[in-house]
């Protein structure tokens, strides 16, 4: 899935099965490209606008699944001044959800501010495994049992959905950041009917169902602390994204998609 955490973390998607079961073959592998403007701002904030664009590009690579997220925003403040944050993330994980790879790059203002690159592997579905972190420096991360990478979330989050439940909670590793293992809490609303052509729908998403689904990000995997960080967006069954509000606190983001492009399959 997407995640968009601390102005900058993948964006946790997926894709929702109204009636079949949710498997990797519903997945459409696509690029999707989002036009980002603020949505909601505090006083307190002193955000006075936002502007910028985010790309998501999600390939069968036969064995896995190769994921592309970049980002780049200004924010601009009350004060007159502005701040350009950049963020990406390139990785991959197999198609069983028990290895992943990673490699992120945050950017402020033109300078490179963090770089991230490791693996992590699962000793089985279930149970535990460790990440290895190759930078900023060498080190190993151990994962509790269950967790989940991004894709295998994804997965999981549209079995609970298919099963009828509307609230489910995990613990997922993606590499973002140092600690890179993170609570989600999802809340999953209900199926929305699949629209009719129009001029404005991508024909991808036409006659696909989609629904509203929530997310709070917690760090250390604690629910007795407030998120870091929230989305809320309307997922289509085939795991496109779309009209996603990115939580930061106290303002939040709104992204549109402006382009939608279907990718080959991989010829394998």
């Amino acid at each position: 899935m997407i995640r968009l955490r601390a102005l900058g973390c993948a964006i946790l998607i997926g894709a929702l099965a109204s009636a079949a079961p949710a498997e990797a073959g519903d997945i459409l592998p696509h690029r999707a490209i989002y036009k980002m403007d603020l949505n909601a701002a505090e006083s307190r904030s002193n955000v006075a606008d936002v502007e910028g664009f985010m790309m998501f590009e999600w390939r069968d690579s036969c064995d896995g699944w190769s994921v592309t997220q970049k980002l780049a925003m200004t924010v601009y403040y009350s004060t007159g001044e502005s701040t350009d944050f950049g963020w990406s993330l390139n990785s991959w994980e197999a198609k069983d959800g028990l290895k992943y790879g990673f490699f992120v790059r945050r950017l402020q203002d033109g300078q490179e501010q963090q770089a991230l690159r490791g693996s992590a592997e699962l000793k089985g579905a279930g149970k535990a495994g460790v990440a290895h972190y190759t930078e900023p420096q060498p080190r190993d991360l151990e994962l509790p049992a269950g967790t989940l990478f991004p894709t295998a979330h994804t997965l999981a989050v549209l079995k609970q959905a298919e099963a009828g439940k509307q609230l489910f909670w995990s613990k997922v590793f993606d590499g973002s950041d140092e600690d890179g293992l993170f609570g989600v809490g999802a809340i999953i609303g209900k199926a929305v009917a699949a629209r009719a052509k129009s001029d404005k729908l991508p024909k991808e998403l036409i006659g696909v169902p989609s629904w509203r689904l929530a997310l709070a990000f917690y760090p250390n995997l604690s629910k007795e602390l407030a998120p870091e960080h929230e989305q809320n967006m309307s997922l289509y069954r085939n795991g496109v994204a779309e009209d996603l509000i990115l939580q930061y606190g106290d303002f939040s983001v709104r992204t549109t998609l402006t382009k939608l492009e279907a990718l080959p399959p991989p010829g394998c």
